[in-house]
């Protein structure tokens, strides 16, 4: 049979990725660009259907969560969001937001077939893998103060670090004034933090916010590899929708111990 015909057929056993976006723009963008480079494809054919709401109109998460004036609920627009990814045929969800995750299962609720893929319980569990003890938490103030990584970690016997308050305001400052506003990041905003938590015992850092995907972070730091959870998660809807990872992309874009458990997860038929 003609390869050419091989790659449309195998497109049939694919499933359909729905992308609940604008949370924020930029990291959305760069969660279809890692899912493409992440699927090991040869050609246009072999890549994965993906459907985007960019929704920037979504409500701040870090607002509503910390119970700021005025601030109205995100879940019922990122609910809405997933029905009609949905009704629009994905049966794969995911979104590039680990604050909204603090409402996971009420935004999953939404979905009467298809299935939502957690950023959060595909770092956890990678992390788990490599035997992970301490881990450092970069994240907004919404996901620190609802325990989104913290609840999630401990559960698997994992410490989690914050940065003092010092540092928790230069990564508001980093994701909110930096990432959000101008879309760029100064080179080095992140070495004091990394420091920090090399200094308190960590054997990983989470970078727990998308737009810190941004940051040209280094993927291991005086022995602690650097967990991208927008990565994380590319990796996770492209298994998770059918198709396998790209071998030599994910060498390439994790420290080396995250890598090989990544590919042991999808040789083990791990989603």
């Amino acid at each position: 049979m003609p390869s050419a015909l091989v790659g449309v057929m195998s497109m049939t056993e694919l499933k359909k990725l729905g992308v609940i976006g604008g949370v924020g723009p930029l990291a959305t963008a760069r969660l279809f660009r890692r899912v493409v480079e992440l699927t090991d494809a040869h050609c246009d054919q072999e890549h994965l259907d993906v459907t985007v709401l960019n929704r920037p109109q979504i409500p701040d998460r870090s607002a509503y969560l910390l119970g700021q004036p005025g601030a109205r609920s995100f879940v019922e627009p990122m609910q809405q969001a997933a029905r009609e990814l949905e009704a629009a045929g994905c049966e794969v969800v995911a979104t590039p937001c680990n604050t909204a995750h603090a409402r996971e299962a009420a935004i999953a609720s939404a979905l009467t077939r298809a299935r939502f893929v957690s950023m959060v319980g595909e770092v956890v569990r990678l992390l788990a893998y490599v035997s992970a003890r301490r881990v450092g938490v970069l994240a907004t103030d919404g996901t620190v103060h609802a325990g989104v990584y913290g609840y999630a970690l401990a559960s698997c016997g994992i410490e989690v670090a914050y940065p003092d308050a010092k540092g928790q305001r230069e990564v508001v400052r980093v994701i909110y004034e930096e990432a959000k506003a101008r879309s760029s990041v100064q080179a080095g905003c992140l070495d004091e933090l990394f420091r920090a938590f090399a200094q308190a015992g960590c054997d990983a850092v989470v970078l727990g916010c998308t737009e810190l995907s941004l940051v040209d972070a280094p993927l291991s730091y005086r022995g602690m590899v650097t967990v991208d959870a927008l990565d994380v998660l590319a990796a996770a809807c492209v298994r998770a929708s059918g198709a396998q990872v790209r071998k030599g992309e994910v060498e390439r874009s994790f420290d080396g111990r995250l890598a090989q458990a990544l590919l042991q997860l999808q040789d083990e038929g791990g989603e």
